[in-house]
């Protein structure tokens, strides 16, 4: 299989992303082209690192991965492959795989900058040297054989969970079409933060979430849920079963947009 997965904000009302496909598979007519959103925000990087996250490691060795957000190269940021656990990123070096993966160093991940003679790399970058070169992997030629090595890459920190106090800050990072509020905390953090201790998560006025579950029909239609969703980020919902008008406004019932923050209450003694 030669899988080519696209991020952008190109949306899908025009002719855009049909352009990327068409010189993807006019560079290599064995590519699959996979979508993984176009709907992404106007340049809102953040966004799309959290989508490459949710996905990469579903999808097989040696997918390609196209980021169309921010992707114009200019005097300060140029294209680069970034190869990292037998996949491929190629995009503007713009700090998206800083964001994807936080917790990596220079040395976990292998990095290239783009240059292709002759091909287009600077009106419509995805369709131009992006395509050009993502076809030239999935033919089996290895970035360091056409590109050169460089040694680091732009990187830019989000706001991490924070504590204060006995409280845990996060921070909604994503919102989906459901309306379910993505945070910037993991699992694993919260585990280690938590170490088993009760909590608290005051929701909406009068209402607080005090345990976990694992699907929205493990409370009543109309009640609010947290879990940890598939990517192992928390994810706090309703469960609206039924519809209707709640359906895909549950941010807009708990006031919460994109960066807004929100606390997690602490009972009992860390060290214990």
């Amino acid at each position: 299989m030669s899988i080519v997965a696209l991020i952008s904000d190109l949306g899908t009302k025009d002719h855009y992303v049909s352009l990327v496909k068409a010189a993807l598979l006019n560079n290599n007519p064995t590519i699959i082209p996979v979508d993984i959103s176009h709907e992404v925000g106007t340049g809102e990087i953040g966004e799309a690192a959290f989508l490459f996250r949710s996905v990469w490691n579903s999808f097989p060795f040696g997918t390609v991965f196209l980021n169309g957000i921010s992707s114009y190269k200019n005097s300060t940021k140029e294209h680069i492959i970034i190869e990292y656990q037998d996949r491929f990123l190629i995009t503007a070096d713009n700090a998206v795989f800083s964001l994807m993966f936080p917790e990596l160093n220079s040395e976990d991940v292998r990095i290239y900058l783009l240059k292709l003679e002759g091909i287009d790399d600077k009106r419509f970058p995805m369709s131009g040297v992006f395509a050009t070169a993502a076809a030239r992997i999935t033919q089996g030629e290895f970035p360091d054989q056409w590109c050169e090595s460089v040694e680091d890459i732009s990187r830019v920190k989000g706001l991490e969970p924070y504590m204060n106090g006995q409280d845990l800050i996060t921070q909604v990072i994503y919102i989906d079409h459901f309306g379910n509020l993505y945070f910037n905390l993991t699992k694993k953090l919260f585990d280690e933060i938590g170490k088993g201790r009760s909590f608290a998560i005051p929701v909406r006025s009068q209402t607080t979430i005090n345990k976990f579950h694992e699907r929205f029909v493990d409370v009543e239609v109309g009640n609010e849920v947290a879990f940890w969703g598939q990517n192992d980020y928390l994810v706090i919902s309703m469960n609206r079963e039924g519809g209707g008008d709640r359906a895909g406004t549950f941010n807009r019932l708990m006031n919460l947009d994109l960066g807004d923050s929100l606390t997690i209450s602490f009972h009992g003694d860390a060290n214990r």
